[in-house]
């Protein structure tokens, strides 16, 4: 997720999170980890996209898709408002498709946060 929509890869660029899937699966692991007491009760989160158009599709079915977002979070007493818009590199597989990557662009994303991100927007 970089900090403006200008940056178009988060090699050497400041970003407010930029992550692989082994970093996810760390991050999720540590959320749910049943010791995470800072995280209880577990956050609720509503996410409506829209707007998804097909950018680009490539001889093998890979697909470049891009969509609007907008996510409500809510933790503890506090709602939390996020919007922008996905990028989504989609690979095919033969059970339908998988994504390869996923470029977040938020409305807000120079808007100070009270806590840090935990769970994906």
């Amino acid at each position: 997720m970089p900090p403006e929509p200008s940056h178009t890869t988060w090699d050497g660029m400041p970003a407010i999170f930029a992550e692989d899937r082994n970093l996810m699966t760390v991050r999720v692991s540590r959320v749910l980890h049943p010791d995470a007491w800072s995280q209880r009760p577990l956050w609720g989160t509503n996410h409506i996209v829209g707007n998804v158009t097909i950018e680009s599709e490539k001889p093998n079915g890979d697909v470049v898709a891009r969509s609007r977002f907008h996510m409500l979070e809510l933790r503890r007493d506090d709602v939390r408002h996020f919007a922008g818009s996905y990028v989504h590199h989609l690979k095919r597989t033969g059970d339908g498709y998988r994504i390869k990557l996923q470029r977040v662009d938020m409305t807000n994303a120079q808007a100070a946060y009270d806590y840090v991100l935990q769970v994906w927007v």
